[in-house]
């Protein structure tokens, strides 16, 4: 076998092992080098490793043109290697755009197939090896990538806050984790791994009632209302700053046919409802219990820097047929007094998420004090953070709480209302159920870690 045709099957492999290495990306998590660098900081190093799928395939390509005789093979080679080429650049140049690397890939894939069959065709005329190894690989393509109609939950990777948020004039000193969990569709080979492996669950895909870009920058504003959030809190707690003020009810996205489709828009921000101010979501709820399914209510919403009054048509709720809907998806439009700069780090597997937030603030909280906060602990923990400091519940707290449990954290810090699942995924690590910020902090500062340094400031 020439050495080119070789190279297309290693770039085969590579690709399929590459995949399978995705899937399971969870399973390294306990690797660590050093305090500072997680399992996670590692992965944005290995996304790289697929640009040598294209590499390989352009090598092989440039050497089966060297070998060709016939200017149209010579062309069509050609062409292989500058597709590979820029397939290679494509994953170097934007590690963290998947699906342009993706495209690309797939584009080589099929180019690289292509040739291998047209070489065997003209030694014989059914292609047959070359149909074989398109068969098994696209078999287990659709084995590993096919999506079903079912979401899959399972164990995650820990990342280190520190590095993921640095206050400027702050100083590192506790080790403090965060905690994130895989949830995406189910392709068929996630039976397999849900036999050989712990904590893997699956239920119905349910409509998301909007479209999936929708959802995706839905995800991502959550995570960067969690990074404010948790930063303004952290600030006021230490004395600068004044937290978090409300200013109005923003809606996140507008349900697809919906009368409200018609009248408003993502990003609009409510500010009266029927002559009423509306400062938070709440107050919103609130004064939506009054009005009947099908009646019209006034809005004042601000709007690119503009206030405009709408009516609005109400429907049903489909939770409660008496309850009247608007058809919106809301959070509240928050203002963030955050005095001193913050930095984050852009992970390529956080991509979006709220169930941060606690953790940034503690985070911060520990840079922001001399000698830190966590007596010595390494601290794990997640949770919603609130503009009173409470801590909200999250999904997922089995396959986290396994997840933290495969470290070396001390104590995972769990909002109050997911203790019982967090339990059932923690084997036995330690778990705080906590009710706010001044929990977390309460209860380091009175269980201090045996041998923790005394503090000198």
């Amino acid at each position: 076998m020439a050495i080119w045709h070789k190279l297309y099957y290693w770039g085969l492999g590579i690709i399929l092992l590459l995949i399978m290495i995705g899937e399971l990306v969870w399973l390294p998590d306990p690797l660590r080098w050093g305090t500072h660098f997680y399992w996670i900081d590692l992965i944005d190093l290995l996304i790289y490793a697929i640009a040598l799928v294209p590499l390989l395939w352009m090598i092989a390509a440039l050497l089966h043109l060297k070998a060709s005789h016939s200017r149209n093979l010579k062309v069509f080679h050609g062409l292989i290697s500058l597709v590979c080429l820029c397939s290679t650049v494509i994953v170097i140049a934007m590690p963290k755009k998947l699906a342009f690397s993706a495209s690309a890939l797939i584009l080589s894939l099929l180019l690289i197939l292509t040739d291998m069959v047209l070489h065997e065709r003209r030694k014989r005329k059914v292609p047959r090896q070359s149909m074989i190894v398109i068969g098994v690989t696209l078999g287990l393509l659709l084995l590993m990538l096919w999506p079903t109609p079912y979401l899959v939950t399972y164990p995650g990777i820990t990342l280190n806050m520190n590095r993921y948020a640095q206050a400027e004039g702050g100083s590192k000193h506790g080790d403090i984790s965060g905690v994130l969990i895989f949830e995406r569709p189910a392709f068929p080979m996630d039976w397999l791994y849900a036999k050989l492996f712990k904590d893997y669950t699956f239920e119905k895909i349910e409509s998301l009632g909007m479209s999936i870009g929708e959802y995706n920058q839905e995800v991502r504003t959550m995570k960067e209302d969690a990074n404010a959030a948790g930063s303004a809190i952290a600030f006021q707690k230490v004395g600068l700053g004044k937290g978090i003020l409300p200013e109005g009810v923003r809606i996140t996205a507008v349900l697809q046919n919906s009368q409200a489709s018609e009248v408003l828009q993502p990003s609009d921000v409510i500010t009266v409802l029927n002559g009423h101010p509306i400062t938070m979501v709440q107050e919103l709820s609130e004064r939506m219990q009054v009005i009947k399914p099908g009646e019209s209510i006034k809005l004042t919403v601000t709007r690119s820097g503009k206030k405009l009054e709408v009516t609005v048509p109400t429907r049903a709720s489909t939770d409660d047929p008496k309850r009247a809907s608007i058809g919106i998806m809301i959070a509240n439009e928050l203002r963030y007094d955050i005095p001193e700069l913050v930095s984050y780090h852009n992970y390529l597997l956080h991509e979006g998420g709220p169930s941060h937030g606690a953790m940034l603030a503690l985070t911060l909280i520990d840079q922001l004090t001399p000698c830190g906060v966590t007596y010595g602990h390494h601290v794990a923990g997640t949770g919603t953070i609130e503009p009173d400091g409470s801590i909200g519940p999250v999904g997922g707290l089995v396959q986290k709480a396994y997840t933290v449990s495969r470290t070396n954290a001390d104590v995972f810090f769990v909002p109050i209302a997911n203790e019982a699942d967090a339990r059932k995924g923690a084997g036995d690590l330690p778990i705080v159920p906590v009710r706010n910020l001044d929990d977390i902090l309460n209860w380091l500062k009175a269980n201090p870690k045996a041998g923790a340094p005394a503090c000198s400031t």
